[in-house]
Parts: C-alpha cells; structure tokens; sequence
C-alpha cells in the first residue's frame, strides 16, 4: 500500500505500507531517469547516514537506504503533521501558547544532533514538523556536516555555501566550516520568526539579502512582538549575534535560560474553537 505525499525538485516523498506490516513509513524516492544523478543519490545516502546516527526522540528516526534499477530511496519515520512553516502561515498566533513547550523540543532535538558531531545547516520551520499535541520532529539532514575537531577546527576550512537565505548565520554565507553555534544564529531567526510572523531580515535581492546578515541589526523584538518578555528578546537577540563567540554556546545554554523564564509577559491564550468563534459571532450579532 503506498500514495504520494509530495512531490519535490529532485525526490518524491511516499506514505508506504510493506505487504503483510500494519506500520506505514515515509519513503523519500529519486526515481530513475535525469534526476537520478550520483550527486542526488550520494546525498540521499548521506541523509541516511546522519539520521541512523540520531536516537533522540525529536528528531526523525531513519531506518532503511537502498538504491537500484527502481531508483534509490531511504525510509523514515512518518509523522503526519504540518511543518511549523505551513503552520506560520496560519497565524503565528495560533502558536503562541505552545510556543514555549515547541521550542524546548526543537532545542532539545538540535542539541542532540551537535553532541552526535553534526551541524545541521539549514535550520528553519519548513525542517520542523509539529503536532497539535506538542511533539515534535527535526527533518532534512542532506547538507549537515560533521563539526570540525582538532587541526580542522584550529585551521578551518572552506564549506559549500547551503542553505535558506533568510535563516543563514554569517560565517555560513561567508563559506567557513562551522559549528554549532550557526545552527544557534539560524534557530535564532525561527524564533524570531515564531514570535513575530517575519524573518529577522528581508530584502528585493539575495545580494542585499545576505548583506544584512552579515553587517544589520535586525528589529528589536519588542518592537514587532510588545509581549515579549525583556529577557528572552535579549536572549533571541544574543542569538542573532554576528560573531559566534557572542552567541549562547549551545543549545542547552538557550535551553535552560528560556525554562528559567518566560517568553511572554502574558501567557497567550489557546485560539477559539470553530464553535467558539461561531457562538462568538453570534453573540456579537445579537448586540448590534
């Protein structure tokens, strides 16, 4: 049993049942034909490679790589939920009062990955999955790297520049081998997203565009979100820092600062249900 979930740029992802199983996967496919380069396969494999090594239960459990005359595919966990993205678009408002308990999550789940030796690089809602009940899933590991150690990390190195361009960190644009702290500088733009329904910087070109990441100063939080509480708008706005040393060190840093707090002044209300809305209006018709 199988149908199709989406059908992407190069891969297609699939909701599959293997016959005589009651336990449905996620199959991402590159089928044979043009699409079917060795680069397009080898990122596939390496996709595989990182997730097999993430046990934590955010992130997205990978199980199965395979490649042949029908194409090459890796099987994954199916977690059927909106991306945090889509679910942005909706209103960030609706977010906002499980945007504490999300976030511990999706730190939690980042962090595990840098203490398994990997930067994920294109941290952004779109590679968050969560549902309504909070859980949540880290996705899409196709151009993380292994996080330079010894002579890599006292030298450096040059990286291909990847990534989203509204989420990149600035060491990142500039094609350095980076570590945890750019996953840091980009979830800092998730959150600030989260908070706001607008990234940190937008622009009429890609040029300007990593521009302002390298050299401006985004909006105060406060200014675009008034129930921010203070600390927390500094603790995002460390985030945001150009230089990485002046970022938090890790994600449990940022962990344990947002548990010690608040992200709100006042705690968000859940939205209205579709009756409440409803019996809202009513209410407000019988009035005029």
């Amino acid at each position: 049993m199988f149908h199709l979930i989406r059908v992407g740029a190069t891969y297609e992802i699939w909701a599959v049942q293997p016959l005589g199983e009651n336990v449905s996967y996620a199959m991402k496919w590159l089928p044979p034909g043009e699409k079917h380069t060795r680069q397009a396969a080898n990122d596939l494999k390496h996709e595989y490679t990182v997730g097999k090594s993430l046990t934590h239960d955010s992130c997205i459990k990978t199980y199965e790589y395979g490649t042949g005359k029908d194409g090459t595919y890796l099987t994954m966990e199916l977690f059927k939920t909106p991306n945090l993205k889509q679910q942005i678009t909706e209103g960030v408002e609706r977010l906002h009062f499980r945007l504490e308990e999300i976030l511990q999550g999706a730190a939690l789940a980042l962090e595990h990955m840098h203490k398994q030796g990997w930067t994920h690089r294109d941290v952004k809602p779109d590679n968050y999955l969560v549902s309504e009940e909070n859980e949540v899933r880290l996705i899409d590991f196709t151009i993380a790297r292994k996080i330079p150690k010894g002579i890599g990390k006292l030298f450096g190195g040059k990286a291909p520049v990847q990534g989203t361009y509204s989420y990149m960190s600035p060491e990142q644009i500039r094609g350095k081998e980076v570590d945890a702290r750019a996953d840091i500088y980009s979830f800092g733009c998730m959150i600030y997203e989260l908070m706001t329904g607008k990234v940190p910087f937008t622009a009429t070109s890609s040029t300007e565009l990593l521009n302002k990441h390298l050299k401006a100063r985004p909006p105060e939080l406060s200014m675009l979100q008034p129930n921010v509480r203070p600390e927390f708008g500094k603790l995002v706005h460390r985030m945001l820092a150009k230089d990485p040393n002046d970022r938090p060190d890790s994600l449990m840093e940022f962990y344990r600062e947002m548990r010690a707090g608040r992200c709100f002044h006042i705690k968000p209300k859940p939205p209205l249900t579709e009756e409440e809305e409803a019996a809202k209006r009513a209410e407000e018709d019988g009035l005029e």
